[in-house]
């Protein structure tokens, strides 16, 4: 292969490529390791854990309450000026009881302190924990009212507040805000990161008010330090107008386009997430939900409205990007998608998550043209989770949920993403391994042994849905670059495409599954230049 400036110009043969080599050339023997095209994470929140590891307390791969605590008095007193806490991390999965449907109980936190107000997102960032301060700081009661969708926890015995605000009920307390240069700095970080498992390509998803602005983006590139290909998705809010958004994000993507940044897609939240009770299902949840025996979950969305978003979206050249994980959720979405008549034109759309999905709905993807954007770093029985959440709060529908081979056997294109920083390590190799074995990866992180057998049933979900290594390896990379409209740029290693690519130590197509887990990125090169080199590692 040879690259001028950030250009493949040739691929073939040793001899051939000579005509191509002077005096100036730098010459890279990849010595007989495998090249892959540089890839795409097709959901991401940068700057992801970056973010809280900087300016936050860190609550990401804690196992007990106790570890939450200690965590947490050990910043208070590292920060003695500190106002308030804000953190993020924490998980509904080691939590039981009560606790396991409406979230941990304030008084945790009030043994923490009483004093400073402790606010913390979950890691999926759909619930805040609050103690008793932050409760009164933000004058929160049982009847401060919230947005469709959102809901305030009570003890029911008491009365009294139990200390955690679901999905929308967030916005009742002030977030810490940034600065545009504490959100570049952790950028930096966040990218070195990517950098490091070959990731040279991303789908950034924000808002109109929050996470990376363009403008961050804008100086990134204007300093010379943006290293990656982004492509942005902004959400829009159900509970404001929703073509005043749309006309808002028309401005955006005329005012911030270079060849490094670009606006393509506006994001919809259809509902919220099993863990929460907030997914929208087709038959309702168990009664460990605590919501009684007829609770289906939310769809937040009134449908004609979505259906305006989405016909102006598509009409004013965006795709659409749907977060749907309930299968009550995405039908609806399907349904409402079909009535428009998009009369045969692919504009890309995509729906995400796709947790529980009707077997019938998933060929419904195929004929509408939708794209299934997983996250495959889910896609196994998690220790600590799948038992105690998932399949509490769904029964035996917890043993068919994440469909992946079923979307392949349809024709529908699946893309892969680690969904940063929901999945606080975006290795893809991780993914790549849990989608061929659809079983446990980074046990140790468990105190677990390695997984060797593929069909060890502790961890394993649903075997019917593995893929290949190459279904997995197309989704994050030409099947990537296809829903972000960037398939002639990048996503393959072809003459005329940008030199994004990477040189990897394993050959992940011919090893045991269970070892791709364990494969590392020697080399990442983006735009032609290198950006990640493995140290010890002689290239």
């Amino acid at each position: 292969m040879a690259i001028k400036d950030d250009k493949i110009i040739y691929i073939g043969s040793n001899e051939g490529i000579n005509k191509y080599i002077n005096e100036n050339t730098k010459i890279i023997d990849a010595n007989g390791n495998v090249i892959l095209p540089g890839f795409i994470d097709s959901h991401t929140h940068p700057p992801g854990t970056a973010l809280t590891d900087s300016f936050e307390v860190s609550l990401y791969g804690l196992n007990s309450i106790e570890e939450y605590q200690y965590t947490i008095r050990e910043f208070i007193k590292n920060h003695k000026d500190i106002k308030a806490v804000y953190g993020r991390g924490w998980s509904l999965g080691i939590f039981k009881g009560e606790e396991l449907s409406k979230g941990p109980k304030k008084e945790h936190l009030d043994e923490v302190s009483r004093d400073i107000p402790i606010i913390l997102r979950a890691y999926d960032g759909h619930t805040v924990w609050l103690n008793s301060k932050a409760i009164e700081i933000f004058n929160i009661k049982a009847h401060t009212p919230c947005t469709s969708g959102g809901k305030i926890e009570i003890n029911e015995e008491t009365k009294e507040l139990w200390g955690t605000l679901k999905e929308s009920a967030g916005d009742l307390v002030d977030e810490y805000y940034y600065s545009e240069k504490e959100y570049m700095l952790a950028f930096e970080l966040f990218q070195k990161k990517m950098h490091e498992y070959g990731i040279t390509s991303i789908l950034s998803i924000s808002g109109l008010n929050w996470g990376m602005s363009p403008n961050a983006y804008k100086n990134l590139q204007k300093e010379n330090k943006l290293k990656l290909r982004v492509s942005n998705s902004i959400m829009l809010w159900w509970d404001e107008d929703v073509i005043d958004q749309i006309d808002k994000i028309k401005r955006i993507r005329t005012k911030y386009n270079s060849n490094l940044f670009k606006t393509v897609t506006v994001k919809f939240l259809a509902d919220g997430v099993v863990e929460g009770s907030t997914a929208y299902l087709l038959n309702p949840y168990e009664i460990d939900a605590g919501m009684g025996d007829n609770y289906y979950g939310e769809f937040l969305w009134n449908d004609n409205i979505l259906e305006k978003g989405i016909k102006y979206s598509n009409e004013n050249g965006f795709s659409i990007h749907v977060h749907s994980v309930g299968d009550g959720s995405t039908k609806r979405v399907l349904d409402i998608i079909e009535n428009i008549n998009l009369n045969e034109i692919d504009f890309r759309n995509t729906i995400t998550h796709l947790q529980l999905v009707d077997k019938e709905d998933i060929k419904r993807f195929k004929k509408l043209k939708i794209i299934a954007s997983t996250q495959p770093y889910w896609h196994l029985k998690a220790p600590k989770w799948w038992e105690d959440v998932d399949y509490k709060l769904l029964g035996d529908r917890a043993r068919y949920e994440y469909p992946l081979k079923s979307f392949i056997k349809e024709g529908v294109m699946i893309t892969s993403s680690s969904d940063h920083s929901v999945t606080p390590e975006p290795n893809p190799f991780y993914a790549i391994q849990a989608g061929v074995t659809r079983n446990l990866y980074n046990a140790e992180s468990y105190g677990i042994d390695s997984i060797k057998d593929i069909d060890d049933e502790r961890f394993l979900l649903n075997k019917e849905e593995r893929i290949s290594v190459m279904d997995m390896v197309k989704s994050f990379t030409i099947n990537g670059a296809y829903a972000i409209f960037r398939e002639n740029e990048v996503g393959s290693i072809e003459v005329g495409k940008y030199a994004d690519f990477i040189i990897i130590d394993n050959d992940i197509f011919n090893i045991n599954p269970t070892e791709i887990e364990n494969t590392k990125v020697i080399m990442t090169c983006f735009n032609g230049k290198i950006v990640y080199k493995r140290e010890k590692k002689i290239i």
